[in-house]
């Protein structure tokens, strides 16, 4: 299943789930985000209720930019390393919508949860390069 869409489809479990995530994509209806890393690209477009996403060089009013580990860290939250070029309101709006949100009992911290989220990042980044590659391979056989 190619990255994109992974992508949709995650997207999509997020605004079934969480009204703040459905409620994004209606305020960015008409608008994309960009997710780029070497010689990956991906376009998220936003309806609302609904997201598409595509491959290829298309325009995008806001694009992420960066290695597979700055893309992962910057969408995770974790650090800001990746670039964020154009309307940086429509990436902080995206990112803070879409964020899981877990509600913990009691406010007990799992120390599980971080290594849930680590591994989670380090899969995307493996993803990323994969697919970075695989682009590669097929452009210079």
């Amino acid at each position: 299943m190619a990255l994109a869409e992974l992508a949709r489809l995650a997207l999509s479990a997020g605004i079934a789930a969480n009204p703040a995530a459905r409620a994004c994509s209606e305020r960015l209806a008409g608008r994309s985000l960009a997710i780029e890393t070497l010689e990956a690209r991906f376009v998220i477009h936003f309806e609302p209720g609904v997201v598409r996403v595509d491959t290829g060089t298309g325009p995008a009013d806001t694009t992420l930019r960066g290695s597979p580990a700055a893309v992962a860290a910057t969408l995770a939250g974790r650090e800001e390393t990746a670039a964020i070029l154009g309307d940086a309101a429509l990436f902080e709006d995206f990112h803070d919508s879409f964020r899981p949100r877990l509600d913990v009992p009691g406010k007990f911290v799992l120390e599980d949860l971080g290594d849930i989220v680590r591994l989670g990042l380090k899969t995307a980044e493996s993803a990323l390069e994969g697919l970075a590659n695989a682009v590669r391979n097929r452009r210079n056989p």
